[in-house]
């Protein structure tokens, strides 16, 4: 994907406007209905994760219908395996091209009003943008206003939240406190963002923007809300809850927002036309009446579609840093916090510290692989207890996983606790074997219990008992070995019985049959 030559069916690919670490842009003619397209194109299929992100970003954006959102025509995959996303070019430059259009508090508030409703489709559709910030804020022709870039969008619903396990995307300059943190984010984050990009087209600059990224952070999440010069003093209230430091404090929904720049815009238009903005002399964000004109050369749409995808980086370096940081990001969302080894979250934060030790994402990050793979041990160790694996299979057992997690913490209660539970439950096994007089199976328990903890005392007192318990059955089983049979003894006891009686009944006979001899004898 490195060459600007790629072949995509249904379209003439002109030339490569802009690249990234992930994805890499190309100016297109859609054959079918000869349009000029922007076409978005993953650079890198080896990880799965990212292919499957890509495809969420279109469909996310696919899936809504607002005149202020980017539209999609098309998604598909290349023959290497690589997926694209076929959009729409946006021919009016962004925010930062049109500066010299925003001098006064209405077109402004016009602006963000605009932005608002296309945050509300997308909130309405359960999902957050996490990268509202000007240069992923287009025009179209006829100035209308339209975010792009959902490359990092995120569903409100979904169990894999970015953020909660600990890092954070988006732009640190626009970045909410709680995103800065890698704290559960909300649509409420979007809104913080918006209101940035707000302050900063008052102020003409960004007043939370550090000389890095972890001061930058540390700015969103310490410093005040700076007041506002007298003239527009009046948009105080709206910036204030706009940026809020607590989510909670915030407008709770894009909704509300918009009602309040309504509010603002039909009250004291007077007020708002004599308003100027006392820094507009020395603004950052001015530009060139030339980067106003509307989309004519290649040249043009590369400065154009480049700033739109929020893909120039200024050295090499950084260019590393946001490839291992959204590498690190997908190990996150897989659950490969600290392993498979060269391939985990973990690994990719270190070498981005190594680059860059003070890089407030890859710090937080670090810490957070540590704690996620602690608390995904210590989560197994729980099922696997619950499934009875408590020492087998090898490397699936309770056992197993909690010992990784006292690798890891050493003085980890939950894991201690947990191998507490695996003794206990192995000394109820060895009762039950021993209740059920099978001394083997009692052993086995009983040994497997000492083999985790030599000295447990109740399996100490357990394994005396069970060699006690056995010798009283040797000794019964002897004692047993050693006496005659029952019926052998009854045998020998009834023989002779029989032969007296039988020399009884003989002498009765002989008796008879000689008184018979004297009686005939005697008559004779």
């Amino acid at each position: 994907m490195d060459s600007p030559d790629i072949e995509i069916p249904g379209y003439t690919i002109h030339a490569e406007i802009g690249h990234g670490g992930m994805a890499a842009v190309y100016l297109a003619t859609q054959d079918s209905l000869n349009r000029k397209v922007a076409i978005k194109a993953l650079r890198n299929s080896a990880q799965a994760e990212f292919g499957q992100r890509f495809i969420n970003e279109a469909r996310f954006i696919a899936g809504l219908n607002s005149p202020h959102l980017i539209t999609i025509y098309d998604v598909g995959q290349l023959e290497d395996g690589d997926h694209y996303i076929a959009m729409e070019l946006i021919g009016g430059g962004d925010v930062v091209e049109n500066a010299e259009r925003f001098t006064r508090p209405a077109p402004i508030l016009r602006l963000v009003r605009q932005v608002a409703e296309g945050l509300l489709q997308v909130h309405d559709n359960g999902i957050i943008h996490r990268d509202v910030k000007p240069s992923n804020i287009l025009f179209r022709d006829d100035g209308t206003a339209v975010l792009s870039d959902f490359g990092i969008a995120k569903n409100i619903e979904s169990d894999s939240d970015l953020t909660q396990s600990g890092f954070s995307l988006g732009s640190p300059s626009y970045s909410s406190p709680e995103q800065a943190q890698c704290h559960r984010i909300d649509i409420t984050t979007d809104i913080y963002s918006l209101g940035v990009v707000l302050l900063e087209l008052l102020l003409g600059y960004n007043p939370f923007k550090g000389d890095s990224h972890t001061n930058t952070a540390l700015n969103h999440i310490q410093l005040p809300v700076p007041e506002l010069p007298g003239d527009i003093g009046y948009l105080a209230p709206l910036l204030n809850r706009m940026l809020a430091k607590s989510p909670s404090e915030r407008y709770r929904s894009c909704r509300e927002l918009i009602a309040d720049i309504d509010a603002i815009l039909e009250g004291d238009e007077s007020r708002q036309a004599e308003a100027t903005l006392p820094f507009i002399r020395r603004r950052r964000l001015s530009a060139t009446p030339g980067r106003r004109t509307r989309l004519a050369t290649a040249a043009s749409c590369a400065l154009l579609v480049a700033a739109y995808f929020g893909f120039f980086y200024k050295t090499e370096t950084e260019r590393k840093i946001d490839r291992l940081l959204e590498q690190a990001a997908l190990s996150m969302e897989a659950g490969r916090y600290m392993t498979p080894a060269g391939n985990n979250a973990r690994n990719f934060y270190g070498q981005v510290l190594a680059l860059d030790k003070n890089n407030f994402q890859a710090i937080l990050g670090f810490k957070s692989a540590r704690e996620k793979q602690l608390d995904q041990y210590l989560k197994q160790g729980a099922q696997a207890l619950q499934d009875g694996r408590l020492q087998k299979p090898e490397g699936d057992n309770a056992l197993h996983y909690y010992r990784q997690a006292l690798a890891l913490d050493q003085d980890n209660a939950r894991a201690h606790a947990g191998i507490a539970r695996v003794l206990d439950e192995f000394i109820r096994l060895a009762r039950v074997e021993i209740s059920e007089s099978d001394f083997s199976g009692a052993h086995y328990y009983v040994d497997s219990g000492l083999s985790i903890e030599p000295g447990n005392e109740v399996l100490l007192a357990l394994s005396t008992e069970l060699k006690e318990i056995q010798e009283q059955h040797r000794q019964q089983e002897l004692q047993q070995a050693q006496k005659p049979a029952p019926s052998q003894r009854v045998a020998r006891q009834s023989k002779p019985e029989p032969r007296r009686k039988q020399s009884s009944v003989r002498t009765h006979l002989r008796n008879i049959v000689d008184k018979f001899r004297d009686v005939i004898d005697g008559d004779r």
